[in-house]
């Protein structure tokens, strides 16, 4: 079961890559701290994101887990979750 944190990074990445956007992480990190969660300090995030991509495989949504996968970037362009 997806904590808080995991369900609102899957939430995000669905909305936005279905609207044809992607999201860089520090505006996710961001985000998510308007929404009152607690998303990880330094590399945590990037570990939220990657344990949020392996929840939705787990849950058997593998569309779910794309668009994770699709929707983040780094700061510099790259994608936050390694394709």
């Amino acid at each position: 079961m997806m904590n808080p944190e995991m369900r609102a990074i899957s939430e995000i990445a669905y909305r936005s890559w279905n609207e044809g956007k992607c999201i860089k992480v520090s505006d996710l990190r961001a985000m998510l701290n308007r929404a009152g969660l607690k998303p990880g300090a330094g590399r945590g995030l990037f570990t939220q994101i990657r344990c949020a991509y392996n929840r939705a495989v787990e849950e058997g949504n593998q569309g779910i887990a794309d668009c994770i996968a699709c929707c983040y970037l780094k700061d510099d362009g790259t994608y936050a979750y390694r394709r």
